[in-house]
């Protein structure tokens, strides 16, 4: 038996609820997404300068202070020209190469800069 329509309980639609769902998390995905990226940026810089200082206190051992600081800054990528670079010889006959660079991010929130300095010392 049918109950006339304004007995009957109105029918639940759940068109839309999709899009809602999307709507909630997507902020909450791109967030993440963004902290991944900007993770990742600031692996791969940290492991530039890492690299840098290596070869740069390579260089310093076998030609001198100069053309380390010159190795060391050839070996860092474009978009680490404003990176500071320190090369010399330490008390105990070794040599030593340091970098120094500010994180780069790519999305500036306020009061996120840091600097990262990555140092290697050799012996001779």
């Amino acid at each position: 038996m049918l109950l006339p329509s304004r007995f009957r309980r109105p029918r639940r639609d759940d068109r839309g609820s999709q899009l809602v769902e999307f709507a909630v998390y997507l902020p909450l995905f791109l967030l993440v997404a963004t902290v991944v990226f900007e993770v990742f940026a600031l692996f791969v810089a940290v492991e530039q300068a890492e690299n840098a200082a290596r070869i740069g206190a390579r260089a310093v051992k076998s030609t001198g202070p100069i053309s380390g600081a010159t190795e060391a800054r050839q070996a860092l990528p474009d978009w680490m020209d404003d990176a500071k670079i320190r090369t010399g010889r330490t008390d105990d006959r070794g040599v030593y190469a340091e970098v120094e660079f500010s994180i780069p991010v790519v999305f500036p929130i306020g009061g996120l800069e840091y600097t990262v300095v990555r140092r290697v010392d050799m012996a001779f």
